[in-house]
Protein backbone atom coordinates (compact mmCIF):
# COMPACT_ATOMS: atom_id res chain seq x y z
CA UNK A 1 0.00 0.00 0.00
CA UNK A 2 1.09 3.75 -0.54
CA UNK A 3 -0.58 6.80 -0.02
CA UNK A 4 -0.89 9.24 -3.51
CA UNK A 5 -0.99 13.42 -2.07
CA UNK A 6 -2.50 15.07 -4.35
CA UNK A 7 -1.66 19.18 -4.49
CA UNK A 8 -3.53 22.03 -6.52
CA UNK A 9 -1.01 24.80 -6.33
CA UNK A 10 -1.27 28.07 -7.25
CA UNK A 11 1.10 30.46 -6.01
CA UNK A 12 2.33 28.72 -3.44
CA UNK A 13 5.64 29.11 -3.21
CA UNK A 14 5.93 30.30 0.14
CA UNK A 15 4.01 27.82 1.95
CA UNK A 16 5.54 24.62 -0.61
CA UNK A 17 8.77 25.07 1.55
CA UNK A 18 7.63 23.88 4.59
CA UNK A 19 4.72 21.44 3.39
CA UNK A 20 6.41 19.49 0.75
CA UNK A 21 9.88 18.66 3.38
CA UNK A 22 6.74 18.13 6.51
CA UNK A 23 5.18 15.52 4.57
CA UNK A 24 8.75 13.71 3.73
CA UNK A 25 9.38 13.63 7.55
CA UNK A 26 5.88 12.98 8.92
CA UNK A 27 4.90 10.27 6.29
CA UNK A 28 7.61 9.07 4.49
CA UNK A 29 9.09 6.88 7.23
CA UNK A 30 5.71 4.93 8.10
CA UNK A 31 3.92 5.07 4.06
CA UNK A 32 5.58 4.49 0.66
CA UNK A 33 4.40 8.17 -0.23
CA UNK A 34 3.79 9.84 -4.10
CA UNK A 35 3.23 13.49 -4.64
CA UNK A 36 0.72 14.70 -7.56
CA UNK A 37 1.11 18.24 -7.34
CA UNK A 38 -0.30 20.40 -10.43
CA UNK A 39 0.87 23.64 -10.62
CA UNK A 40 -2.12 25.91 -12.24
CA UNK A 41 -0.27 28.69 -14.34
CA UNK A 42 1.28 30.05 -10.82
CA UNK A 43 2.78 33.47 -11.49
CA UNK A 44 5.42 33.00 -8.99
CA UNK A 45 8.38 30.04 -8.21
CA UNK A 46 6.20 27.22 -7.32
CA UNK A 47 6.68 25.22 -10.76
CA UNK A 48 10.68 25.84 -10.29
CA UNK A 49 10.21 24.69 -6.58
CA UNK A 50 8.52 21.58 -7.18
CA UNK A 51 10.56 20.45 -10.06
CA UNK A 52 13.59 20.87 -7.47
CA UNK A 53 11.51 19.11 -4.96
CA UNK A 54 11.33 15.98 -7.79
CA UNK A 55 15.25 15.03 -7.46
CA UNK A 56 14.66 14.73 -3.92
CA UNK A 57 10.78 13.65 -2.72
CA UNK A 58 8.25 11.32 -4.97
CA UNK A 59 6.95 13.54 -6.89
CA UNK A 60 4.96 14.14 -10.31
CA UNK A 61 4.53 17.85 -11.55
CA UNK A 62 1.89 18.36 -13.98
CA UNK A 63 1.75 21.38 -15.14
CA UNK A 64 -1.15 24.40 -16.49
CA UNK A 65 0.13 26.75 -19.15
CA UNK A 66 -2.21 29.20 -17.38
CA UNK A 67 -4.81 29.74 -14.17
CA UNK A 68 -7.66 27.19 -15.15
CA UNK A 69 -9.11 27.78 -11.23
CA UNK A 70 -9.32 25.43 -8.73
CA UNK A 71 -11.79 23.02 -9.72
CA UNK A 72 -9.63 21.85 -13.31
CA UNK A 73 -6.59 21.76 -11.46
CA UNK A 74 -8.01 19.49 -8.53
CA UNK A 75 -9.56 17.34 -11.31
CA UNK A 76 -6.46 16.83 -13.15
CA UNK A 77 -4.38 15.82 -10.47
CA UNK A 78 -7.24 13.14 -8.98
CA UNK A 79 -7.74 11.87 -12.12
CA UNK A 80 -3.97 11.49 -12.01
CA UNK A 81 -3.51 9.76 -8.64
CA UNK A 82 -6.27 7.19 -9.47
CA UNK A 83 -4.27 6.25 -12.33
CA UNK A 84 -1.16 5.99 -10.66
CA UNK A 85 -3.06 3.72 -8.01
CA UNK A 86 -3.63 -0.04 -7.52
CA UNK A 87 -7.09 -0.95 -5.81
CA UNK A 88 -5.45 -1.14 -2.15
CA UNK A 89 -3.64 2.42 -2.07
CA UNK A 90 -4.98 5.61 -0.14
CA UNK A 91 -5.20 9.12 -2.28
CA UNK A 92 -5.24 12.13 0.12
CA UNK A 93 -6.78 15.58 -0.92
CA UNK A 94 -5.21 18.78 1.15
CA UNK A 95 -4.47 22.18 0.38
CA UNK A 96 -1.00 23.37 -0.38
CA UNK A 97 -1.36 26.13 1.87
CA UNK A 98 0.05 24.91 4.91
CA UNK A 99 -3.46 25.34 6.79
CA UNK A 100 -3.49 21.11 6.78
CA UNK A 101 -0.88 19.35 8.49
CA UNK A 102 0.60 16.17 7.12
CA UNK A 103 0.54 14.90 10.79
CA UNK A 104 -2.82 13.71 10.52
CA UNK A 105 -2.65 11.93 7.22
CA UNK A 106 -1.23 8.78 9.26
CA UNK A 107 -4.41 9.34 11.60
CA UNK A 108 -5.75 8.60 8.68
CA UNK A 109 -4.96 6.27 6.77
CA UNK A 110 -5.25 3.76 9.95
CA UNK A 111 -9.21 4.86 10.43
CA UNK A 112 -9.70 3.43 6.84
CA UNK A 113 -9.46 0.33 8.47
CA UNK A 114 -13.38 1.48 9.72
CA UNK A 115 -14.50 3.28 6.50
CA UNK A 116 -13.50 4.31 3.08
CA UNK A 117 -13.26 7.62 3.62
CA UNK A 118 -12.06 9.50 5.98
CA UNK A 119 -12.66 13.47 6.45
CA UNK A 120 -9.91 15.67 8.32
CA UNK A 121 -12.67 17.54 10.00
CA UNK A 122 -13.12 21.05 11.77
CA UNK A 123 -16.68 20.13 13.46
CA UNK A 124 -16.92 16.68 14.75
CA UNK A 125 -15.87 16.58 18.11
CA UNK A 126 -12.49 17.75 18.79
CA UNK A 127 -11.65 19.74 16.00
CA UNK A 128 -11.50 23.19 15.87
CA UNK A 129 -10.59 26.44 13.48
CA UNK A 130 -7.84 28.90 14.62
CA UNK A 131 -7.47 32.62 12.81
CA UNK A 132 -9.97 32.06 9.81
CA UNK A 133 -12.14 35.01 8.51
CA UNK A 134 -15.32 35.34 10.52
CA UNK A 135 -17.14 35.70 6.89
CA UNK A 136 -15.72 32.08 5.91
CA UNK A 137 -16.59 30.29 9.02
CA UNK A 138 -20.39 31.61 8.73
CA UNK A 139 -20.52 30.51 4.79
CA UNK A 140 -18.83 26.79 5.69
CA UNK A 141 -21.49 26.55 8.91
CA UNK A 142 -24.40 27.33 6.63
CA UNK A 143 -22.83 25.08 3.51
CA UNK A 144 -22.93 22.17 5.90
CA UNK A 145 -26.02 22.14 7.18
CA UNK A 146 -27.39 22.64 4.03
CA UNK A 147 -25.61 19.53 2.47
CA UNK A 148 -26.53 17.53 5.25
CA UNK A 149 -30.17 18.47 5.25
CA UNK A 150 -30.22 17.77 1.30
CA UNK A 151 -27.64 14.60 1.01
CA UNK A 152 -28.01 12.81 4.28
CA UNK A 153 -24.13 12.66 4.05
CA UNK A 154 -23.01 11.35 7.37
CA UNK A 155 -20.42 14.47 8.00
CA UNK A 156 -19.85 16.88 9.75
CA UNK A 157 -17.84 18.51 7.76
CA UNK A 158 -18.14 17.70 4.22
CA UNK A 159 -16.95 20.76 2.92
CA UNK A 160 -13.11 20.12 3.99
CA UNK A 161 -10.39 19.19 1.43
CA UNK A 162 -8.47 17.55 3.43
CA UNK A 163 -9.86 13.61 3.07
CA UNK A 164 -8.19 10.26 2.93
CA UNK A 165 -10.15 8.13 0.24
CA UNK A 166 -9.28 4.12 -0.57
CA UNK A 167 -8.26 4.29 -3.75
CA UNK A 168 -10.56 1.80 -5.08
CA UNK A 169 -13.96 4.17 -3.94
CA UNK A 170 -12.68 6.63 -6.50
CA UNK A 171 -11.73 4.04 -8.98
CA UNK A 172 -15.74 3.07 -8.70
CA UNK A 173 -16.94 6.33 -8.97
CA UNK A 174 -15.15 7.26 -11.78
CA UNK A 175 -15.96 4.07 -13.72
CA UNK A 176 -19.84 5.32 -12.62
CA UNK A 177 -19.61 8.63 -13.70
CA UNK A 178 -17.14 8.36 -16.70
CA UNK A 179 -16.16 11.62 -17.96
CA UNK A 180 -18.74 13.38 -15.48
CA UNK A 181 -16.99 12.60 -12.47
CA UNK A 182 -15.79 16.05 -11.97
CA UNK A 183 -17.97 19.18 -13.37
CA UNK A 184 -17.91 21.57 -10.88
CA UNK A 185 -15.96 24.95 -11.86
CA UNK A 186 -15.30 26.68 -8.35
CA UNK A 187 -14.23 25.54 -4.66
CA UNK A 188 -17.68 23.35 -4.58
CA UNK A 189 -15.49 20.81 -6.23
CA UNK A 190 -14.47 19.09 -3.22
CA UNK A 191 -18.40 18.41 -2.01
CA UNK A 192 -19.08 17.56 -5.37
CA UNK A 193 -16.32 14.57 -5.46
CA UNK A 194 -17.59 13.43 -2.10
CA UNK A 195 -21.16 13.29 -2.75
CA UNK A 196 -20.48 10.88 -5.80
CA UNK A 197 -17.73 8.53 -3.69
CA UNK A 198 -20.78 8.89 -0.96
CA UNK A 199 -23.27 7.46 -3.57
CA UNK A 200 -21.23 4.56 -4.88
CA UNK A 201 -21.55 2.99 -1.63
CA UNK A 202 -18.52 4.39 0.27
CA UNK A 203 -18.40 4.78 4.13
CA UNK A 204 -17.53 7.97 5.85
CA UNK A 205 -15.48 8.86 9.07
CA UNK A 206 -14.22 11.92 10.69
CA UNK A 207 -11.05 12.62 12.22
CA UNK A 208 -11.13 15.78 14.84
CA UNK A 209 -8.42 18.52 12.76
CA UNK A 210 -6.84 21.89 13.85
CA UNK A 211 -7.30 24.14 10.81
CA UNK A 212 -5.26 27.30 11.49
CA UNK A 213 -5.03 29.44 8.98
CA UNK A 214 -2.09 31.09 11.11
CA UNK A 215 0.47 28.64 9.55
CA UNK A 216 -0.87 29.98 5.67
CA UNK A 217 1.81 32.62 3.59
CA UNK A 218 -0.23 34.85 1.39
CA UNK A 219 -3.74 35.77 0.36
CA UNK A 220 -6.58 33.55 0.10
CA UNK A 221 -8.27 32.67 -3.89
CA UNK A 222 -11.23 32.11 -2.35
CA UNK A 223 -13.83 34.90 -3.69
CA UNK A 224 -16.70 35.25 -1.36
CA UNK A 225 -19.82 36.16 -3.51
CA UNK A 226 -18.62 33.69 -6.16
CA UNK A 227 -18.41 30.46 -3.92
CA UNK A 228 -21.64 31.62 -2.48
CA UNK A 229 -23.29 31.21 -5.69
CA UNK A 230 -21.23 28.09 -7.38
CA UNK A 231 -22.44 26.18 -3.67
CA UNK A 232 -25.81 27.20 -5.03
CA UNK A 233 -25.34 25.69 -8.25
CA UNK A 234 -24.25 22.79 -7.22
CA UNK A 235 -27.61 21.85 -4.79
CA UNK A 236 -29.54 22.15 -8.12
CA UNK A 237 -27.56 19.08 -9.81
CA UNK A 238 -27.45 16.98 -6.92
CA UNK A 239 -30.78 14.86 -8.40
CA UNK A 240 -29.01 14.88 -11.51
CA UNK A 241 -25.67 13.19 -10.25
CA UNK A 242 -27.76 10.22 -8.22
CA UNK A 243 -29.12 8.92 -11.32
CA UNK A 244 -25.77 6.90 -11.80
CA UNK A 245 -24.78 3.86 -14.94
CA UNK A 246 -26.09 0.45 -14.09
CA UNK A 247 -22.14 -0.25 -13.96
CA UNK A 248 -21.45 0.95 -10.41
Amino acid sequence: MKCIIVLPCYNEERNLKSLVPAIGEVVGPCIPFQIVAVNDGSIDNTGHLLREFSKEYPITVLEHARNEGLASTFSDGLNAAIDLSSSDDLIVTMDSDNTHNPRYILDMAKLTVDADIIIGSRYTDGGKQLNVPAQRVFLSKVINLMVHKITRVPARDATSGFRCFKASVLKKAKRAFKDGLIVSRGFEVSLEILLKAFWCNATIKELPILLDYGRKRGKSKMKLLSTIRQYLAIFRKIDRWKKLPSNT
